[in-house]
């Protein structure tokens, strides 16, 4: 084990290591079975004194693990419901890579003799027969993965239940790397295409016409209601998301995505359309429909399945989509609107606030291939001004 100073005790039996150099000073030390446990590595008083009080609880219910015999599995769901200052849908997004891939395959090894040739086969396997429908999950999905697990075994060296942490020892050739790739979008004859041959064919159909119109991500289109809706001055105010694994509401993450966008007459008719649809539905239903407000649900009025509204999607793309077109997401109806903006050459400022980005840096980033480069007007300015008497005709 790696040593640390001890430092001083506090009145509520937390130790403090003041010449720390990682932000994490606050440890406690407690006798199972006639055993020291100690434990390092809590950024407050407050942290540590919890974790300690979770150790006496459980050792007074008999379902104390010792770290020494505890399985990475049992570390894993520990550490992550430890960790309070994550967003919830990160916390659901780490479970399910650890119901779906960690549990079965490394879940039941002992953290202590976990080592990088069990991670790189682990990280095979998701490369290799990882996805649910047959076949390797996406670069970028294992390289998350790997991620989560990385830095869970970080926090087991800070704790010191580890030495060290194995996944370092994995060459770096061997890691999870993520290429850059262009997203996939369809040509605007595409989209009018598939939109309008496909109305009036699903419910959800007014979820696809909002993501390309407005750019909002798919959780805000599903958690969108009426009374974020401003008819007479065509705009909508996005204040929610609808979670996809719980079918819960949760506000919208930073300022930027609490925003304000316009919609065109075309849209606003459309939504007006739809909303006229629902009207007879709850009229059928009667005390049967559940009144949310919602622009996007069930025919009772419930919030819609993320997956549901995703499958019928690509209901609609099997049927509609042309030969030569990829397949893309809900999500990237999202990214075909950002595509149309910006080649209709739309202030990118405009296109950064109009998708809730944090930053323009970060629109900039993600569609820089979509800019227009202004080249062309560029070199004849050029020509113009240095001038020599040219001109394009002379070559003739």
């Amino acid at each position: 084990m790696a040593k640390m100073k001890e430092g001083s005790k506090t009145k509520d039996g937390i130790y403090v290591n003041e010449d720390a150099k990682n932000g994490k000073p606050y440890w406690f030390q407690v006798m199972v079975n006639g055993k020291r446990v100690t434990r390092r590595g809590f950024r407050t008083r407050t942290e540590a004194k919890k974790a300690r009080d979770e150790v006496m609880v459980d050792m007074n219910r008999g379902s104390y693990i010792d770290p020494a015999k505890m399985t990475f599995g049992e570390y894993f769901l520990e550490w992550l419901s430890g960790r309070s200052n994550i967003e919830e849908s990160t916390q659901e997004l780490y479970m399910s890579y650890y119901n779906t891939h960690i549990k079965e395959r490394i879940g039941t090894m002992e953290l202590s003799k976990l080592g990088p040739l069990d991670i790189q086969k682990f990280l095979k396997y998701l490369r290799t027969e990882g996805s649910i429908r047959g076949g390797g999950l996406s670069d970028e999905t294992v390289k998350r993965i790997f991620v989560t697990i990385q830095a869970s075994l970080n926090d087991a060296v800070t704790l010191e239940i580890l030495d060290k942490n194995p996944t370092t020892k994995i060459p770096k050739n061997e890691r999870p790397r993520v290429e850059k790739k262009e997203r996939q979008i369809w040509s605007n004859d595409s989209v009018k295409h598939v939109l309008s041959n496909s109305k009036g064919s699903t419910r959800y159909w007014i979820a696809y016409f909002l993501a390309v119109m407005t750019g909002m991500r798919q959780g805000e289109i599903l958690g969108l209601k009426w009374s974020d809706i401003d008819f007479d001055k065509r705009t909508i105010t996005i204040r929610r998301s609808l979670r996809k694994n719980t079918g819960e509401m949760k506000k919208v993450k930073t300022q930027k995505s609490n925003r304000v966008i316009s919609i065109s007459p075309l849209t606003a008719a459309f939504l007006l359309e739809h909303r006229d649809i629902i009207g007879v539905e709850k009229r059928n239903l009667g005390k049967q429909y559940e009144e949310n407000d919602l622009v996007v649900c069930t025919r009772r009025g419930t919030p819609a399945h993320a997956t549901k509204v995703l499958d019928t999607w690509y209901t609609l793309c099997n049927k509609f989509k042309p030969a030569h077109e990829p397949w893309i997401t809900f999500h990237d109806l999202r990214h075909q609107s950002a595509s149309i903006m910006l080649n209709e050459r739309e202030d990118i400022r405009v296109v950064s606030e109009r998708l809730g980005h944090s930053t323009v840096t970060t629109t900039l980033n993600t569609y820089s291939h979509l800019l227009p480069t202004g080249q062309e007007q560029a070199v004849l300015s050029l020509d113009r001004t240095i001038g020599f008497g040219y001109e394009e005709e002379d070559e003739k």
